[in-house]
């Protein structure tokens, strides 16, 4: 693991680390059981002063600003951008270059008005490109978390003497070692990030530990079925026959396209069906066609593993969904797929530079298969919000939480490699996709710096 020759200062996120303390000073009774109460968070712009209605979100340092409040603030500055909401389409839409809409913010108010707030994907465009962060929502106005308003707008925030700074001047680079040395990576199972091209590991915390993964798991299933195409055992223009197997899982609760027993889809619609939409019938329905049955499926999964030196690698089904038994006892035992985030770097390494061709499906934001009878948004955000990023996959359950895998290709003068970020156990996809973000935007920098090892 490389860190302490990499972007030395305390920077950005690790500064608010310090200064959560501090901040609840400011909220004042924000965090009212149950229901967020707005609050004026005092912030400063390039030395100016204002303030900007906050929320505080169940516990310390889960702030949200409002994007009106902080449109006016950064009026005439490198940063500035207007939002406002289409009622019609109901789309907050931020054109940055622009000055804030006629009335807009209300900064130096007070609106502590108690509201009921639920943190999800509203529809958000900038400059006309959806973006997939979370955020809340309060009658017009849009609440996006500190985090994702530097991520967003490439723009650095600090605490200085208790008053949230922003620096128009300062593009957003987080010290990923500093964040470690603070516990900001503790909160998952494990991260990695390197470059999948020499093999390099950049930096990691915990990669050697195995973890649930779910449907992180597909990525496996994607390479045998891949490599099957590649042996001629299978054909991309076969039609694969759905088995009652599959068919029930549609039906479940863990179903995403509905499919009927005996009916035959397009394996290539298969394909993108479970790498864009997390299919876990398709899944089932792949692994089914290469090995016969997914028993055989698992088994050659796991021998495969074991050929490519994935020490912390167990699986038990094809899709990433736990694999249930039942003792003579009557006790039942829940089995998921297991990995560590080594293993998924290296096992994405494998992928990427052999079957390069897997990024045409999952560098995609929307997947639309026409026998399927199915339209998808890509699972991973990071297609939305990281400029370039080209996969690969993300994965949830209960115990695994909120997992992701994503390649970005970089181009340091004549050589491109790409670079793969490894996010396991996040508590939700919002902060999955932070973390995996902060990563592979500071291994860029580190790279675009140093120059590609070997």
């Amino acid at each position: 693991m490389k860190g302490g020759e990499a972007m030395k200062p305390l920077r950005s996120l690790t500064a608010l680390l310090l200064c959560l303390l501090l901040l609840l000073s400011f909220a004042g009774g924000a965090l009212a059981a149950g229901t967020p109460t707005a609050f004026n968070l005092p912030v400063r712009i390039d030395g100016a002063d204002g303030s900007v209605r906050a929320y505080e979100d169940a516990y310390p340092g889960s702030l949200y600003l409002s994007l009106t409040d902080l449109s006016v603030l950064l009026r005439n500055t490198g940063k500035s951008f207007r939002i406002v909401l289409d009622a019609g389409s109901n789309t907050f839409r931020v054109t940055t270059g622009q000055g804030p809409a006629a009335n807009a913010g209300r900064a130096n108010g007070s609106y502590a008005d108690a509201v009921s707030l639920a943190l999800s994907r509203n529809k958000l465009l900038v400059n006309d490109r959806e973006r997939r962060y979370y955020t809340f929502r309060s009658g017009n106005e849009l609440y996006m978390s500190l985090a994702d308003v530097q991520l967003m707008l490439d723009m650095s925030a600090e605490y200085e003497d208790g008053v949230l700074c922003f620096h128009t001047d300062r593009r957003f680079a987080p010290d990923v070692p500093a964040l470690a040395d603070e516990g900001y990576f503790e909160m998952f199972n494990s991260v990695l990030v390197g470059d999948a091209a020499t093999g390099e590991v950049l930096f990691s915390v915990a990669s050697g530990r195995p973890a649930p993964v779910a449907s992180l798991s597909k990525l496996m299933t994607y390479l045998l079925v891949a490599e099957a195409l590649q042996a001629g055992q299978i054909h991309a223009d076969d039609t694969v026959i759905i088995s009652a197997e599959a068919a029930r899982i549609s039906r479940s609760e863990d179903g995403t396209i509905r499919m009927g027993a005996k009916a035959g889809y397009p394996l290539m619609e298969l394909v993108g069906a479970m790498l864009l939409a997390s299919s876990n019938e398709a899944a089932q329905a792949l692994a089914e066609h290469v090995a016969g049955d997914a028993e055989s499926f698992v088994a050659m999964m796991n021998e495969r593993a074991a050929q490519l030196g994935l020490r912390f690698t167990h699986y038990y089904t094809p899709s990433g969904l736990p694999s249930y038994s039942r003792s003579a006892s009557g006790m039942n035992a829940k089995l998921q797929n297991q990995m560590s985030a080594v293993d998924l770097f290296r096992l994405s390494q494998y992928i990427l530079n052999y079957f390069p061709e897997v990024t045409e499906i999952t560098s995609k934001q929307m997947g639309k298969f026409e026998k399927l009878n199915f339209e998808t948004y890509n699972s991973n955000p990071l297609v939305f919000n990281m400029e370039g990023v080209s996969g690969l996959k993300t994965g949830s359950t209960n115990k695994a939480g909120s997992c992701l895998v994503a390649s970005l290709p970089v181009t340091v003068g004549q050589q491109t490699h790409t670079l793969v970020a490894v996010v396991l156990g996040a508590e939700h996809p919002g902060v999955r996709g932070q973390a995996t973000e902060m990563l592979l935007r500071w291994a860029r920098d580190y790279y675009t710096a140093h120059g590609f090892s070997g």
